[in-house]
C-alpha cells in the first residue's frame, strides 16, 4: 500500500471515529445513598434530594465548582449600609425547561411558598430574618405579606427584619430556587413527575424509575447551557454501599457518594486514583424524643452520651477518616473552632462509671433496666455503627432494641416524632455555624428532639446582631455549649466526603461543601 494511500486511509478511519465518538452522548452515572423523598426544592431541605434538585434548578445564586459563591440567574447584587435590604438583578433571556418566561415574579411567588405554613417547607426557620416571614408562619399575616417584592421583571428585593450576616449564603441554597407556578397550580403534587417537572438548571427530568434511576437530559434553556459538557445525567439510588461498591468496579457508575468502611485498605491499595476524602460540613448523630420519656429525664439522656465511645467508632470501626463528634458544629466550618461536652476530658471507663450513676439516679438499675428502641436507615455502615453502640450501652445496663427501616420511613418517624432514639444525619446549608446550631431553636421545625431553650434562642438572636465576627462566633460557641450540656442529641462523628470518582471524570474538585454539580462535570 503506498504511504500516502495509508496515510489517507488512516485519516480517513480517524475521521469516521471521530464522528462516532461525536454521536455518541456524554452520560455521566452518579450514585445516590437513597430514593430522593422528593425533587421539590422547597421541600428538598435536608435530604439526599439536594444533589439531584441542584441539577434541576438554579437560584440567584449558585455554587461553583469548589463550592463557593457564584452568580446564578442573578448577574449583580447590591447590599444596603444597615445590612437589611438585598438587590438582585437578573439576567436578561431568562426561560424556565418549557419555553416560558422567567422573571422577578416567579422569585416572588417561590419565596412565599417556601413560608406559607400550607407548604410545610422544613427551610422555614433559616428565613425568618425576611420581613414578616415569622407573622407569616405563625399563621398571624397572609403570605403576600413577605418581604420579597419585585419592582420590575428583572429586580428582585429583599427586606430584613434584622441584620443577617450569612444571608448570602442563604440565597445561594439552590434548594429555594424559583419553581414554576404554572405548573404547579396545574398539576398539584404531580409537577414533579417526568413529563410535567419544569425547570431552569442544567438538566431536566425525562425518566424516572423508583428504586433504580432518575434520567436527567442536558436542558437548552439554561442560562449558561453552553458551557455544560454533559448531555444526561442518570442518578441510581442504592442504599446498600456494597452494592454501588460493585457497580463503581464493574464500570456501571462513575461516581459513589460512600463506599463500605471495611473496603477502606483495598480500596486505598487498588483504587487510589479514584478515593477522594475530604472533611464536610456534617454530622452523624442520634437523636432523643426529649417530649417522651425515659428521654424527658436529662439524667437518661446524659447517659446514654457518656456510655459511647465515639473514639472507638471512629477510629477503630469504621477508619475512613471521620472525626469522633464530642460536639455538633463540624469543625470544617471556617474559622469556629468549636465546642466539646465537658465529658470529654474524662476517661472512658470513668465516663461509663458516671452514666450507671446517673440511670441508678433516675431510678433504673439490674432490677429495673433501661430499655430503649432505636431505629436506623438501612445501610451496612449504619447497622454497624448502631450494633456498637448497642453493646456500649449494654455495658451500662441498658437493653437496646435496634429495627432498621427505609430511609423513606425513618425521614417519616422522625418527622413525626414517632421514635424513641433515632439515628440522622445533618449537612450544612451554608458554611456558618448558625447554620447548624438553628435547628434547635424553639420555632424550627427541624427541631426534631422538640428540646426548647429560651435563653438558647436569644443568643442565637444575638450573635446576628454584633458586627465583630469573633464576638459573634463567641455568642453561638455559647449557644452550642448550653444545648450540649442538656445533651437533646448525641453527636457521633463528623462527616468527611468518602467518595469514588472514576478518573475519567473531568472538572472533579475536592471541597468542604459538598461534590462538584453535574454541569461542572464531563468524561475524558
Amino acid at each position: 500500500m503506498p504511504p500516502r494511500f495509508a496515510q489517507a486511509l488512516g485519516a480517513c478511519i480517524a475521521l469516521v471515529w471521530s464522528l462516532v465518538a461525536a454521536g455518541q452522548p456524554m452520560v455521566l452515572n452518579r450514585g445516590s445513598a437513597a430514593e430522593p423523598p422528593t425533587l421539590d426544592p422547597t421541600l428538598g431541605a435536608g435530604s439526599l434530594a439536594a444533589p439531584i434538585i441542584a441539577d434541576l434548578f438554579s437560584g440567584l445564586l449558585d455554587r461553583g465548582p469548589d463550592g463557593t459563591l457564584v452568580p446564578g440567574v442573578a448577574e449583580s447584587w447590591t447590599v444596603s449600609e444597615d445590612g437589611r435590604t438585598y438587590t438582585f438583578v437578573l439576567r436578561e433571556g431568562l426561560r424556565w425547561s418549557d419555553g416560558r418566561e422567567l422573571t422577578a415574579d416567579d422569585f416572588v411567588y417561590s419565596y412565599r411558598r417556601l413560608l406559607d405554613p400550607a407548604t410545610a417547607s422544613r427551610l422555614v426557620g433559616l428565613f425568618t430574618p425576611i420581613r414578616n416571614a415569622r407573622a407569616i408562619t405563625a399563621r398571624q399575616q397572609p403570605p403576600d405579606s413577605l418581604g420579597v417584592g419585585a419592582p420590575d421583571d428583572r429586580t428582585v428585593v429583599f427586606e430584613l427584619e434584622q441584620r443577617t450576616p450569612y444571608f448570602l449564603e442563604l440565597v445561594g441554597n439552590v434548594r429555594v430556587a424559583p419553581v414554576p407556578r404554572h405548573v404547579i397550580e396545574a398539576e398539584g403534587r404531580a409537577w414533579t413527575r417526568p413529563g410535567k417537572m419544569v425547570g431552569n438548571g442544567a438538566f431536566v427530568l425525562s425518566a424516572r424509575v423508583p428504586q433504580s434511576y432518575l434520567r436527567l437530559d442536558k436542558n437548552p434553556r439554561y442560562h449558561d447551557a453552553q458551557a455544560v459538557r454533559l448531555d444526561q445525567v442518570v442518578w441510581h439510588p442504592t442504599q446498600n454501599l456494597a452494592t454501588s461498591f460493585k457497580r463503581f468496579r464493574a464500570g456501571e457508575l462513575d461516581i459513589v457518594l460512600n463506599f463500605p468502611p471495611a473496603e477502606i485498605d483495598w480500596i486505598r491499595e487498588n483504587l487510589g486514583d479514584s478515593l477522594h476524602i475530604t472533611a464536610n460540613l456534617g454530622v452523624y448523630f442520634l437523636v432523643l424524643n426529649t417530649g417522651e420519656p425515659p428521654f424527658d429525664d436529662l439524667r437518661v439522656r446524659q447517659a446514654l452520651s457518656l456510655a459511647v465511645d465515639r473514639d472507638a467508632i471512629a477510629n477503630r470501626l469504621l477508619r475512613t477518616g471521620v472525626r469522633p463528634a464530642y460536639g455538633f458544629v463540624t469543625p470544617a466550618i471556617t474559622d469556629y473552632d468549636g465546642v466539646e461536652i465537658p465529658e470529654r476530658q474524662l476517661e472512658f471507663p470513668a465516663r461509663q462509671a458516671r452514666a450507671r450513676e446517673l440511670l441508678a439516679a433516675a431510678g433504673y438499675g439490674p432490677g429495673k433496666p433501661l430499655e430503649v428502641s432505636l431505629i436506623y436507615d438501612t445501610n451496612e455502615e449504619n447497622r454497624k455503627v448502631m450494633v456498637a453502640i448497642a453493646a456500649m450501652w449494654q455495658a451500662i445496663g441498658v437493653r437496646t432494641a435496634i429495627t432498621d427501616v427505609e430511609f423513606r420511613m425513618l425521614n417519616r418517624q422522625i418527622r413525626t416524632r414517632d421514635y424513641g432514639v433515632a439515628r440522622w444525619f445533618y449537612i450544612a446549608s451554608f458554611d456558618d455555624p448558625y447554620a447548624m446550631l438553628q435547628l434547635f431553636t424553639s420555632n424550627n421545625p427541624n427541631n426534631w428532639p422538640n428540646w426548647r431553650s429560651a435563653e438558647f434562642d436569644e443568643l442565637l438572636a444575638a450573635s446576628n446582631q454584633v458586627m465583630d465576627r469573633a464576638e459573634r462566633l463567641a455568642l453561638l460557641a455559647d449557644a452550642e455549649r448550653l444545648m450540649l450540656s442538656q445533651h437533646p442529641v448525641l453527636p457521633i462523628s463528623f462527616y468527611v466526603g468518602r467518595r469514588l470518582v472514576s478518573p475519567r471524570v473531568g472538572g472533579w474538585i475536592d471541597s468542604p461543601r459538598g461534590p462538584p454539580l453535574s454541569r461542572y462535570l464531563w468524561l475524558e
